[in-house]
């Protein structure tokens, strides 16, 4: 059957490549062919692509081989005169034509076996003009085809020479070529930024295909492929701090566009409407955090006695500033809140506004929505009015020098706290959670000297500003309930005694079991506040839910039609609750991260500890009690749940949270660790 392909050259099939060989005979049907490297190959006959002979026959394989390697050079050399683009455009689209009938149409000789040979790898090395066919048939292509092939060869060489760039780009930051004073291209920029969204979205990246192929990574980020990331952006001079990549990862939007200052412009050369201005000579502080900047609630008192008090709570009015068609509000919708770590501050508003026009910094006119209020001796809150005001604060206090002032019994402050503390107990008769906070104030400054100090967010000045806000908040629901006005509830369900609270110890978390609080557009009981119903309106610069619901407040109280329907408060509800567990979760994981590394500084120290639970792998989950630090640990025996006990810190590991530690023996004289 093919006897008529012995004693000749050829081209043939190989591991889906083409070799050269020499046809020697014929066994078992299939053809030996003597390939120019390797052993000889058996093949059946449509593996063949292209045979040919000439005049003198070769004696032996090695003779064969000298005359291929002198023909397929002058065919190679003929190669490169075909003209494919001119055969294309003389012969008919979609048609199969095979290689005898292109030798006939084209060759000045169809029989001459070395331009025959040139055209066949001519055309088998085109991947453009002519579409190849399993029978070894060629057909030109269609315009259209042609059109959608130089795109797809144009998107080819752009891949690879991107693949080229980025090697290059890779080699320089691992050698020092490219550090953080070099001036980069924009090309190099964008994709500094593209290996910043790998590191946060991981395989979720829309990069993640492209480059994962480029750099030869598996199927998932691993430590490895992290640890690279971080390394070419620090580099480059674009570190990722352990903070900024857990914010990036729970979604925190860095950088405010220019179209959003462009809004905060114009916002701050509004002018003050003329509104009733609270007289200057009334009291009226804030009373935040020292570090705080963006103040957005204040009071007043306007009369007191042994009695009662008159106080006016003012809540910073961004009604008249910031509109719902506005790039400002859409902003703040997709931020949901500011976002407070140990390492910045990244706020809902521009800082220009949050801090600045709209803060109430003492000493400024500013917009407010003043809740005035009849405070009974008894503590009860009876809602006077809400009116809008232009205020002016006399003093921005820190709750230490509120404290103070409280501890002085000076003015009105004496009494400010003991009606607030009858509030706190009306609240805690109706059921209300009065749970013990551990908060902490972080210096790190020098990240090698971390200074942690306790604070007392139990203080008679924080459980006014806390009854004040909550007294707002209540009253703000109770309005929108009665008017059934559309609105954003905050509810929680009663929580259950699990524990008893052992004699000389305070309720606290582990006593009882609460379900987390809600939003709702449906009102109702928030139980761990003592509240019958509850909204968020006290920070609008700092929570969306907040300017949601003063926009509608406003309106309310001017007797208008709500500018948000029902369906967008819904909406909204689900879109706030996922995205501010996000945020807390973020919040948390990077101060366990600062505890861990002011830990670092103190191995050897002795801290006190409980036994929350055992875990896997012989480790047990221990909360620090001074840090008020959940971790796990490994070098301890079986101990019990709830068991107290001293532990010597030896290791600290940050990725994952996880420490060596040894328990001491009871009785020990051992030092244990206090904050400053």
């Amino acid at each position: 059957m093919f006897e008529s392909l012995v004693f000749h050259y050829c081209v043939f099939f190989r591991d889906n490549r083409m070799e050269y060989g020499w046809i020697e005979g014929i066994q078992k049907n299939k053809l030996i062919i003597v390939p120019l490297h390797g052993k000889k190959q058996f093949l059946a006959g449509n593996r063949i692509a292209f045979s040919w002979k000439d005049d003198k026959l070769p004696l032996n394989a090695d003779a064969a081989h000298e005359s291929i390697a002198e023909q397929t050079k002058k065919a190679e050399q003929f190669q490169r005169s075909c003209e494919l683009e001119t055969m294309h455009s003389l012969l008919d689209e979609i048609k199969e034509y095979s290689l005898e009938e292109l030798a006939v149409d084209f060759l000045d000789d169809a029989e001459d076996t070395i331009c025959k040979l040139g055209l066949f790898l001519a055309l088998r090395e085109d991947s453009f003009w002519f579409k190849h066919n399993r029978n070894l048939t060629y057909t030109p292509r269609t315009e259209e085809e042609l059109e959608l092939l130089k795109v797809q060869l144009a998107r080819q060489k752009e891949l690879k020479e991107r693949e080229l760039n980025i090697q290059t780009w890779i080699k320089n930051l691992e050698s020092g070529d490219w550090d953080a004073d070099s001036e980069i291209s924009t090309e190099q920029r964008q994709w500094l930024h593209q290996l910043l969204n790998l590191l946060t979205e991981g395989t979720d990246s829309q990069y993640w295909k492209e480059m994962s192929s480029l750099l030869d990574w598996g199927s998932a980020l691993g430590i490895g492929e992290e640890n690279a990331l971080k390394r070419w952006l620090e580099r480059a001079g674009s570190p990722v701090s352990t903070s900024r990549l857990t914010l990036l990862r729970a979604s925190v939007r860095e950088h405010f566009s220019n179209e959003i200052y462009q809004e905060v412009e114009r916002v701050r050369n509004i002018p003050l409407e003329k509104q009733e201005m609270l007289s200057p000579e009334v009291p009226t502080f804030t009373v935040d955090a020292k570090k705080t900047r963006d103040y957005d609630d204040a009071f007043s008192v306007m009369e007191w006695s042994s009695g009662g008090l008159v106080i006016a709570v003012h809540i910073t009015d961004l009604s008249d500033f910031v509109y719902p068609q506005d790039a400002l509000f859409k902003e703040a919708e997709a931020r949901i809140s500011s976002v407070y770590s140990l390492e910045e501050s990244i706020p809902m508003i521009p800082d220009e506004l949050s801090s600045d026009t709209f803060s109430l910094k003492a000493g400024e006119d500013r917009k407010v929505l003043s809740f005035m209020f009849q405070l009974s001796a008894n503590g009860t809150w009876n809602l006077l009015e809400v009116v809008p005001r232009v205020i002016r604060v006399q003093k921005n206090l820190s709750y230490e020098e509120a404290d103070h002032l409280i501890e002085e019994k000076r003015d009105f402050w004496g009494l400010l706290n003991k009606f607030c503390q009858r509030s706190l107990e009306q609240r805690l008769e109706n059921g209300a959670l009065n749970l013990s906070r551990k908060e902490f104030d972080f210096n790190i400054s020098d990240p090698k000297d971390i200074k942690i100090t306790a604070l007392n967010r139990n203080s008679a000045a924080n459980r006014i500003i806390e009854e004040l806000a909550i007294s707002v908040n209540c009253e703000t629901g109770r309005i929108f309930q009665e008017a059934d006005f559309p609105g954003i509830y905050r509810t929680q369900s009663s929580y259950e005694i699990i524990k008893e609270v052992a004699e000389g110890t305070k309720l606290s978390m582990e006593n009882i079991r609460i379900e987390p609080a809600r939003l709702s557009t449906i009102p109702g009981k928030h139980a761990g506040l003592g509240c019958n119903v509850y909204m968020q309106a006290t920070s609008p610069i700092r929570r969306f839910v907040d300017l949601v619901t003063q926009q509608n407040l406003k309106l309310l109280i001017n007797q208008h039609e709500p500018v948000f329907s029902e369906e967008d408060m819904m909406r909204w509800s689900e879109e706030i609750s996922l995205r501010q567990r996000k945020y807390s979760r973020a919040e948390r994981e990077i101060i366990k991260f600062w505890k861990l590394k002011y830990l670092q500084q103190h191995l050897g120290d002795n801290f006190e500890a409980k036994v929350r639970k055992k875990l896997a792998n012989n480790n047990t989950e221990i909360e620090l009690l001074e840090l008020d630090c959940v971790v796990s640990a490994a070098g301890l025996t079986e101990l019990e749940s709830g068991e107290h006990l001293l532990l010597r810190i030896d290791e600290v590991g940050l990725e994952p949270p996880r420490l060596v530690v040894k328990a001491l023996s009871t009785g020990t004289d051992a030092v244990t660790h206090r904050l400053e």
